[in-house]
């Protein structure tokens, strides 16, 4: 018996199982940005695959574990996605080290995929635990990135007198503001130009405000 007969319905062939995956992961993120988690159903999403519905149950136990998968793969606020060497980070200049990660951040966001990702967590937050799972991831990439904020503030690079914590959230939340207000899905090409200028803006003004002298001597 061949392998093609021996498969199960909906199963994909073996070379075939990422890109399946990968296919239900961005059919889901259009659906989800344009109708909602919750007006959104299985075989939606499998049309939209042009993949047979039991594909997706191969793949995922649920919509929620797809959904869920998505987040894991987007975000928020992408720090997680981006896997950034923190020690790498600390070991480098602020000034270059946050510019390079804000980069490769806005990079992420302005990207189709981003600002469709944008669009879905503003209205299903971070899925079965809504908006207070979304609260959570926020939460730990913050405490997360605070190893370098820390690391600075210790080599007299930051100024000292607050909380790592509180400088990564001066730095991100306006950020996440930009991403989540300035870049819509189907954001013009002058609109990008636009939330480009004010992410550069706030970098400046950020770091004018937190580094200090011996940073900037």
């Amino acid at each position: 018996m061949t392998d093609e007969r021996k498969r199960r319905p909906g199963r994909p062939r073996r070379d075939e199982g990422q890109d399946t995956r990968q296919l239900l992961l961005d059919a889901a993120l259009e659906l989800f940005a344009l109708k909602g988690y919750a007006a959104t159903s299985v075989r939606e999403i499998a049309k939209q695959a042009e993949v047979h519905d039991s594909a997706i149950y191969f793949h995922f136990a649920n919509k929620d574990a797809l959904y869920t998968a998505l987040f894991e793969q987007m975000g928020p606020p992408s720090l997680e996605a981006l896997c950034p060497d923190l020690d790498a980070m600390a070991s480098t200049a602020p000034d270059e080290a946050i510019r390079e990660l804000v980069g490769r951040l806005f990079e992420v966001w302005s990207s189709p995929r981003g600002r469709r990702f944008a669009r879905v967590i503003q209205r299903d937050g971070s899925g079965q635990d809504g908006v207070r799972g979304l609260h959570t991831a926020i939460e730990a990439a913050k405490h997360r990135l605070a190893g370098p904020f820390k690391a600075w503030q210790a080599a007299g690079l930051l100024r000292a007198d607050q909380p790592p914590e509180q400088l990564v959230w001066e730095l991100m939340a306006p950020l996440d503001t930009i991403w989540f207000l300035r870049l819509p899905p189907d954001a013009s090409d002058e609109e990008l130009i636009g939330a480009r200028s004010l992410v550069e803006a706030h970098l400046d003004y950020f770091l004018t405000c937190t580094m200090t002298k011996e940073a900037t001597s």
